[in-house]
């Protein structure tokens, strides 16, 4: 049983010494075809036209929303990603730039999770057309959403013009009140005045006649004064309407100025380094290959031998 073990241990080693002869017996033609496949590699990748990677990136605005204390985006930024997927801009772009369908790159968009971002990117050797085409589509989307936040602006703003309206009729209406209770005043005074005259005259005549008007007078003064304190009373609570109206105009106008417009967040920028071709992955990549190959020839090249040696 040991001696089987032996053997076989011993058989395993032969065969690996046998591998590795067979490496080194053979060892130029794998390193040839590895510098070859390396070589050839290299050739290729920097015979290729460099491709770098143009980006850009916006940040979808917010606008507040009818119940306040919260906001809501001009645009969902997947509906952004899905519009410029779809070509919309494409068209409108192409026609300004004079960008034939089949020049036209390829666009690649995406909106990072739990952002307002829309990253647009763009693979190409030219730089320069790649980087006005992002232009032309941040430009576009700017423009679109513009037109929603004047939309949206115009609708409030008419709003305050509408309440500061109701302004106007109720400072009117205090003012005519004011005049009211300055006519009152006048008869108030008047009916004091008689209320005197009447009462001095009750020290020396007391007649039922006299009596009865200074009482009638004194309940009209009375009357007089609780209409004047009902015409303030008016005053007051138009006042606070009006108050509560200013206090509408402020929200509105403060949800104007909380308005977040987009905004391009990184303007079209072209990579430092090319993206394609990737040369020194591609060496490396080639020069493993190639490594297989050889080997893989050279135990060809020794089976084939052994095959047909003469016995």
């Amino acid at each position: 049983m040991e001696q089987d073990v032996y053997q076989k241990d011993n058989m395993d080693e032969i065969d690996l010494m046998d591998y590795i002869k067979v490496i080194l017996k053979r060892k130029k033609i794998i390193f040839g075809i590895t510098i070859l496949a390396v070589i050839a590699a290299a050739g290729f990748s920097f015979s290729m036209a460099k491709v770098y990677e143009i980006s850009t990136s916006l940040e979808v605005g917010m606008i507040e929303k009818e119940a306040g204390d919260s906001f809501e985006l001009i645009e969902e930024p997947s509906q952004v990603v899905a519009k410029i997927e779809g070509d919309v801009y494409g068209i409108l772009v192409r026609e300004k730039l004079e960008i034939s369908e089949e020049d036209y790159p390829k666009i690649k968009t995406e909106n990072p999770k739990d952002t307002n971002l829309v990253v647009i990117k763009i693979e190409s050797n030219k730089t320069e057309q790649a980087k006005n085409i992002l232009k032309e589509i941040n430009q576009l989307i700017l423009n679109e959403h513009q037109k929603k936040v004047e939309t949206k602006k115009e609708v409030l703003e008419k709003n305050i013009e509408l309440i500061k309206r109701d302004i106007e009729i109720s400072q009117k209406d205090i003012e005519r009140i004011k005049f009211k209770i300055s006519s009152l005043e006048r008869e108030k005074i008047v009916l004091e005045n008689k209320v005197i005259s009447l009462q001095k005259i009750l020290l020396y005549e007391q007649t039922p006649g006299t009596q009865f008007a200074l009482f009638d007078t004194q309940e009209k003064l009375e009357q007089k004064r609780q209409e004047i304190e009902n015409r303030y009373l008016e005053i007051n609570s138009l006042e606070n309407k009006i108050n509560s109206i200013q206090n509408q105009i402020n929200y509105l106008e403060n949800k104007i100025d909380n308005i977040q417009l987009t905004k391009i967040t990184k303007m079209p920028t072209i990579s430092e380094q090319p993206v394609k071709p990737r040369s020194l992955l591609n060496i490396v990549i080639a020069g493993v290959l190639g490594l297989f190959i050889g080997t893989f020839l050279a135990f060809f090249k020794e089976f084939w031998e052994k095959s047909n040696k003469p016995r």
